[in-house]
């Protein structure tokens, strides 16, 4: 649902801009959404909206926070990895990741990874949108 979602943003376009992200348009989708900003020189992500599902399951505020800041996420792990290898693909992502929170009923847990541009040729936000398997 994610990727269909942002191929119809994007269009003609390498990537679609964050403007092009309308909640109204993803209702279902907005509780596992996930908007990372790009920062650059170094290289780092900071979360700027976590949904309400996200929220519930990691018990931790992570909003304006940098990947750089946080113990569990380390420059060359998947997470970053992942978000990384967005960047320089300008392409989306999906992949599982490790579950560290609180909630011992979820079993699998996945991402897509969908990139956003200003420009149309820079990333300079990610939207991600996670997948519990409970």
């Amino acid at each position: 649902m994610a990727q269909a979602h942002w191929d119809r943003m994007r269009g003609a376009r390498l990537m679609p801009s964050r403007t092009d992200l309308d909640p109204v348009h993803i209702p279902r989708l907005l509780p596992l959404t996930i908007l990372v900003e790009v920062l650059r020189d170094p290289l780092d992500f900071r979360y700027r909206l976590l949904g309400t599902e996200i929220d519930r399951i990691v018990k931790a505020n992570y909003r304006g926070r940098c990947f750089s800041d946080l113990e569990h996420i380390e420059t060359g792990g998947r997470l970053w990895s992942d978000h990384e290898r967005v960047v320089l693909t300008r392409a989306p992502v999906r992949s599982s990741v490790e579950y560290v929170g609180h909630d011992q009923f979820i079993r699998t847990l996945g991402h897509g990874l969908f990139p956003l541009s200003n420009d149309g040729e820079n990333v300079h936000m990610i939207w991600a949108v996670a997948e519990i398997g409970r």
